[in-house]
């Protein structure tokens, strides 16, 4: 992954504050009472907002009319596939794939903020911790656009997101690059496949 630096923040986020790091915290993030965001963990209350007024998880800018998702290859080509994180524009979701640690280091392999956060007190926020969510990062990124996206129930709200298909587009990424797309499809085909295997359908 290339320093955060290298890459220009994205007019949309510039109104962003940022963590000690300096990596720019998205509006749906929660924080503790201490002001410290927890990145893997999301405000469910602003969740439901974004869902409801159709602003993007990053910068909470309005959505167009062609937005992006961004998971591993199950969510994008299951066919039951979804998504836990709402729609992004596309600016932000790849500014996101470049830099966030979650998304772009490799040595960054555990979701950490459910541990770190044991300590944390919080003011009442409403946390949504998905244990459906594997530990482990996916080995490849996959990024869609799509027009628009239904919502199935959830525990407090509307919960997982299912984009519209078929994709307007779809990129492949992986340790904070874009991958060729011939190449990114072989290895999300591979994962697919694998899955079903273990994991036939009905």
């Amino acid at each position: 992954m290339k320093p955060q630096n290298t890459f220009p923040l994205p007019d949309r986020m510039k109104h962003l504050p940022r963590d000690p790091r300096g990596f720019p915290i998205p509006v749906i993030v929660t924080r503790d009472k201490s002001g410290r965001p927890h990145f893997t963990m999301n405000d469910e209350a602003m969740r439901q907002r974004i869902i409801r007024e159709d602003r993007c998880a990053i910068c909470g800018g309005k959505l167009l009319r062609g937005r992006w998702s961004v998971g591993g290859p199950l969510s994008a080509f299951h066919p039951d596939g979804r998504y836990n994180d709402t729609p992004l524009h596309y600016e932000c979701a790849s500014y996101a794939l470049r830099v966030c640690p979650y998304l772009a280091m490799p040595s960054y392999s555990k979701r950490l903020d459910t541990k770190t956060a044991v300590n944390a007190e919080f003011n009442g926020t409403l946390i949504a911790i998905d244990p459906t969510i594997l530990d482990a990062r996916p080995e490849l990124f996959v990024a869609v656009m799509h027009i628009g996206q239904t919502y199935s129930p959830g525990p407090v709200g509307l919960g997982y997101v299912i984009p519209k298909r078929p994709y307007r587009q779809i990129e492949y990424w992986q340790q904070g690059e874009r991958l060729d797309p011939v190449a990114g499809k072989a290895i999300a085909d591979r994962i697919l496949a694998d899955f079903l295997r273990e994991n036939p359908l009905p």
